[in-house]
């Protein structure tokens, strides 16, 4: 449980900033729903490379044992971290300033909320996509696992991200 915490929580972290169309926005690792996924997700001393939906690297994210990750930029340039603790991840940013909790909650649903503790969006898993929503409850992602790597699709399908997995040992499969 966990281990898909995390994951979510790293993909609605990445995601959230990535957009296909605008060129002009740049997704800081770390920030958006596929980091989100990716830190619920971690693979123990393994390397997952963010990229935007044309490919180009965004940064990494690197977990040491197995309640840690670190994301870094392209230039290698920390960005964040999140921390498994308990059913709770803390999301920090570069100064090691909390930005971001998400709370597990009912096996299925984590709700993300920011600094202040005011709820900003939620993401729940059905099958084995995981679909992000704001504070709204408007869908802004999903995230779809295949393996090692995810893809992530905005509202409208469109695909804004893909995290890739090497090393490391890769998490289990989901109990369905």
């Amino acid at each position: 449980m966990k281990q898909i915490i995390l994951a979510l929580l790293s993909l609605a972290v990445t995601t959230g900033l990535l957009f296909a169309a605008d060129t002009n926005k740049t997704a800081v690792p770390g920030t958006d729903d596929l980091s989100r996924y990716v830190a619920a997700k971690p693979t123990t001393g393994g390397q997952t490379t963010l990229r935007d939906a044309s490919g180009r690297t965004l940064g990494t994210a690197s977990t040491a044992g197995s309640r840690t990750t670190t994301f870094r930029d392209s230039g290698g340039r920390t960005t964040g971290s999140a921390t498994i603790q308990g059913n709770q991840t803390v999301f920090r940013d570069a100064s090691g300033r909390t930005v971001w909790t998400a709370t597990a909650s009912g096996g299925q649903t984590i709700t993300y909320r920011d600094a202040a503790g005011r709820t900003q969006r939620t993401a729940s898993q059905s099958g084995s996509s995981i679909t992000f929503r704001d504070a709204a409850g408007r869908t802004t992602s999903t995230v779809q696992p295949s393996g090692s790597s995810a893809t992530a699709r905005d509202a409208g399908g469109r695909a804004i991200g893909i995290a890739s997995t090497t090393g490391g040992k890769q998490p289990a499969a989901a109990k369905r």
